[in-house]
C-alpha cells in the first residue's frame, strides 16, 4: 500500500514550479513499513505507516528538509473463499458416487470456513475431509460435521460422498448437487458449485458377501472363505475379477481353491484362478458375467 500527497510551498517569493523562482526544489517521498506485490493479500493487523517529506533551496543556496506527520492505519480482516472446482460422473444404483473438491482461504487472515452440500433429489450427501489427499474416500477420511480452520492461504482437499438408493427406479436421473462454503467470520464471504451425477439407465452392478465356516479357530485349524457374487442389471459385465488378501496369522492351504465347487489350480494362465505369491492373495477371474448370473468361489487358510 502507497500513500501520495502534493505539497506546495512558496520561498523568497517562489513556488514550486517549472520556472527556477528562488530555487525551491520540492519533492514528495512516500514511506510504507510494507508494501506488498501486486496481488499478494496484506495480513489483517498488519500497520501500515506514511510520511511525506519535502526538500527545497532558498536563494542563498541554503538546503532546507521537513517531514510530515505520520499515518498510521491497521489492515483490516477480509474474507474470502473458494471452492473448486464442478465435477460430473456417471454411476449405478446402491453406490456411493464421491466428487473430490478443494477449499481455500483466499482472504487475509486465518477463518473457519462451512462447507455443505445438497442433492437436488433429495439423496444423502457428507462432506469428508481428504486426509491423505487420493481423491479416493478411505477409513482414515473424517466426515466434516463443523466449520475447518484454515490459515491465510491454506487449501483443504474435500471428498463429497453421495449415496445413491439401491433402487431399479433410480435408473437414467441426472441429480445435481450443489456444494457451498462460507465464512463464519463473513456471511457474505461465500462461494458454490454444482456437481452433476448422472444415473446409469441400463448398466450392471456387482455385489460380493463373505463368509467364514467357523466363528473361532486355534493353531493349526483350517478356515474356509466362501465368497458369493451377484449380477444385477440387464447389460453384461467384462473381465470380471475377485482378489482377496490372505489373512494375517494364517497361509494359504496350497490346492484349495474353487470355483461354483470346481477345483482350480494355483498357477496363473491355466483357468479362472491362481494364487499370487508375491501379493499373498487369491485371484478369481469370472471374466465376462451377465445380470442375473451369481456363483461362489473359496479357499482355504490354516491358522498360524
Amino acid at each position: 500500500m502507497q500513500s501520495f500527497a502534493v505539497l506546495h510551498g512558496e520561498a523568497a517569493q517562489g513556488h514550486c514550479s517549472g520556472h527556477v523562482i528562488g530555487r525551491v526544489l520540492c519533492a514528495l517521498v512516500a514511506l510504507a513499513l510494507i508494501a506488498p506485490s501486486a496481488g499478494a493479500q496484506t495480513p489483517a493487523g498488519t500497520q501500515i505507516s506514511s510520511r511525506a517529506l519535502v526538500s527545497y533551496e532558498d536563494p542563498s543556496g541554503l538546503q532546507y528538509t521537513a517531514e510530515s506527520n505520520t499515518l498510521v492505519l491497521i489492515v483490516a480482516q477480509a474474507a474470502g473463499v473458494d471452492i473448486e472446482a464442478p465435477r460430473s460422473t456417471i454411476g449405478d444404483p446402491g453406490t456411493t458416487v464421491v466428487f473430490s473438491h478443494t477449499v481455500t482461504n483466499i482472504g487475509n487472515a486465518t477463518d473457519s470456513v462451512m462447507v455443505g452440500a445438497t442433492s437436488r433429489v433429495g439423496w444423502p450427501t457428507r462432506v469428508h475431509l481428504d486426509a491423505n489427499a487420493d481423491g479416493a474416500l478411505d477409513a482414515g477420511d473424517p466426515q466434516i460435521v463443523g466449520p475447518i480452520t484454515l490459515s491465510m492461504g491454506e487449501a483443504a482437499p474435500l471428498l463429497l460422498a453421495v449415496d445413491v438408493p439401491g433402487t431399479a427406479a433410480v435408473r437414467g436421473t441426472v441429480d445435481t448437487i450443489a456444494v457451498t462454503a462460507m465464512s463464519t467470520t463473513d456471511g457474505a464471504a461465500s462461494d458454490a458449485l454444482q456437481n452433476v451425477l448422472t444415473i446409469r439407465d441400463v448398466g450392471i452392478v456387482v455385489t460380493l458377501s463373505k463368509v467364514v465356516d467357523r466363528p473361532s479357530a486355534t493353531t493349526g485349524d483350517i478356515l474356509t472363505y466362501t465368497i458369493s457374487y451377484a449380477v444385477v442389471g440387464s447389460g453384461k459385465a467384462d473381465s470380471l475379477v475377485i482378489t482377496d488378501p490372505i489373512p494375517l496369522g494364517t497361509s494359504y492351504v496350497p490346492g484349495t481353491m474353487r470355483w461354483n465347487a470346481a477345483p482350480l489350480t494355483d498357477t496363473d494362465g491355466d483357468d479362472a484362478g491362481f494364487f499370487d505369491v508375491v501379493a499373498n492373495r487369491v485371484v478369481f477371474r469370472p471374466g465376462t458375467v451377465f445380470g442375473g448370473d451369481s456363483g461362489t468361489v473359496t479357499f482355504q487358510v490354516r491358522v498360524s
